[in-house]
């Protein structure tokens, strides 16, 4: 990926946020400052004491106390202030990438990296944000304080300044090897985790039939496989954090021998006071810390960078959604969705070619055919859910002429979620009670609600009241016909009725087939006498 637009995308993501960071950074760095007069003042004390001179004394005893006590001051409004502002780019942030997922393609992204969509979450966002709130002003601190520190080394002690300075050069060059094979391996690890998640979500979703089937055993050496690869790639990384702490190790000790050898002879030729060169030492020490710790910001950023890509890439899909629905409005035509010469292949083998109908609105349409022979896929298409991908090949042109592009599609399973029946039936929209009343009453799900003890604020979801199949149909075709779509698909979606709710929608289908274009995926005969026409497949 462009390492430049990849830099542009990251800067435009944090945008907002861009003056607290450089205040936080500004606050960090009078902090820091703060911290760079202890060496100085370290030294001075030890002069007078080894002068007798106990007015200096003192006077650099009062001085080290107040910056430290500012500095412990500056230190406690900083963590104060990151974490306000951490709460409103976390909000910000994560409220965006959710928003961004609920956009994303169904069939041709999401099905094929739930994994990795949940890790987004969980680590790689805010490793991604990292690099602009954290990383990035540690590194422009250090490199800043260098410049203080250096320039008050310079003035004590010339020759030890010149060494320090060549010597910092090392973890800088260790940290850009390190930091971009730690990248490498770093990426394989984000696509193992992916697997590793996507097998847990898949498990927990089919744990009614692992236990039926006795299967505990046989999923646990599969994870168990997962697990095992992983940590090959941690393993991996365990032994390149070892040579790179051993050739940090081996350069400070070489650094440190020779830093000591200099002093030394300049304390044996009276060249310096004690105290000057105490503090000559400090700063090195201290010049060299911020060195260090510039080069592992840096190192980070490097290895963080493969997190943003992966963040890139989520939303670009969402921006870059490729539906094969083409919508047109042209007053002269009736309103219809016209299918010509389509076909479709997955992984080269066709599933169907050639295929033209018209559907015309309003009326009922039955899809018909064998398991296999495309008729979700069919859907899915028209939906605009699924496009072209390396899989995927579509062919032939769908359009959707003077019609809603809001379209209405009830699945063999539908979405419930922790809410009230009235939230998962209305979502965000405000309808009227009669409105909502006499879909109900269409429905028969009025009859299921009126024997909850909360009627329709009766709270769903796995930890509240869990409705059967059936009723989660009728939940489905509720929600589905109080929305103002044009165009409704049904798949499959008698499979789950019970026969009070199939003789509902028959009766519903009559009613709606003369306002609604609506296109149903059926294995069943009942409802041939009410289409207007049967497609099969």
């Amino acid at each position: 990926m462009n390492k430049k637009e990849l830099r542009r995308w990251g800067i435009n993501f944090i945008k907002p946020f861009l003056g607290f960071i450089i205040f936080l950074f500004l606050f960090s760095l009078i902090e820091s400052y703060i911290s760079t007069f202890e060496p100085l003042f370290t030294g001075k004390i030890i002069d007078a004491l080894t002068q007798k001179d106990s007015s200096t004394f003192f006077k650099f005893i009062k001085y080290f106390i107040v910056f430290q006590v500012g500095g412990f001051i500056f230190s406690l409004l900083g963590s104060w202030f990151r974490f306000l502002f951490e709460k409103k780019l976390g909000i910000y942030a994560q409220s965006r990438l959710y928003l961004n997922s609920l956009y994303l393609p169904p069939k041709t992204y999401v099905e094929q990296n739930r994994g990795k969509l949940l890790n987004l979450f969980i680590s790689d966002l805010s490793l991604s944000l990292s690099i602009y709130s954290n990383y990035i002003p540690a590194l422009l601190n250090s490199i800043i304080m260098m410049f203080v520190i250096g320039f008050r080394l310079f003035k004590i002690h010339l020759s030890l300044f010149i060494l320090t300075l060549i010597v910092s050069i090392v973890p800088i060059i260790l940290a850009q090897h390190f930091g971009r094979k730690q990248a490498e391996i770093t990426e394989k690890q984000r696509n193992q985790y992916d697997e590793y998640t996507e097998y847990i979500n898949e498990t927990i979703n089919g744990l009614q039939d692992i236990k039926n089937y006795s299967s505990q055993n046989f999923f646990r050496k599969k994870f168990e496989n997962i697990l095992s690869e992983m940590y090959l790639y941690y393993k991996e990384s365990t032994i390149l954090g070892m040579k790179f702490s051993s050739s940090s190790f081996l350069s400070n000790f070489t650094i440190n021998i020779s830093l000591f050898i200099i002093v030394g002879f300049s304390v044996l030729k009276c060249e310096n006071t004690v105290g000057a060169i105490t503090a000559a030492l400090l700063y090195s020490q201290k010049f060299r810390a911020l060195v260090l710790s510039a080069s592992n910001e840096y190192k980070k950023i490097i290895v963080a960078k493969v997190s943003t890509e992966r963040l890139k890439e989520s939303f670009d899909m969402c921006k870059n959604k490729n539906s094969f629905v083409k919508h047109k409005l042209n007053v002269k035509q009736k309103k219809e969705i016209v299918i010509e010469s389509l076909k479709f292949a997955y992984d080269d083998k066709t599933i169907f070619k050639n295929l033209n109908v018209r559907f015309s609105f309003p009326g009922l349409y039955l899809i018909k055919g064998e398991n296999g022979a495309g008729k979700t896929t069919l859907f899915n298409i028209i939906s605009g859910d699924l496009g072209n991908n390396e899989k995927n090949k579509i062919d032939g042109t769908i359009k959707v002429i003077n019609l809603n592009k809001k379209f209405s599609f009830v699945t063999q399973t539908p979405f419930v979620f922790s809410a009230s029946i009235k939230e998962n039936i209305c979502f965000s929209d405000d309808f009227s009670n009669d409105e909502l009343n006499n879909v109900l009453i269409k429905t028969k799900l009025d009859q299921v609600i009126e024997k909850l003890p909360d009627g329709i604020d009766t709270k769903l979801g796995s930890k509240n009241h869990i409705l059967s199949q059936g009723q989660m149909q009728r939940l489905a075709l509720s929600r589905c016909i109080l929305r103002n779509s044009e165009v409704i698909l049904f798949d499959e979606v008698e499979s789950a009725f019970d026969s009070e709710t199939n003789i509902a929608l028959y009766e519903l289908l009559k009613d709606l087939k003369k306002e609604k274009l609506i296109l149903m995926i059926s294995h069943k005969n009942d409802y041939d006498s009410v289409a207007d026409g049967i497609i099969t497949l």
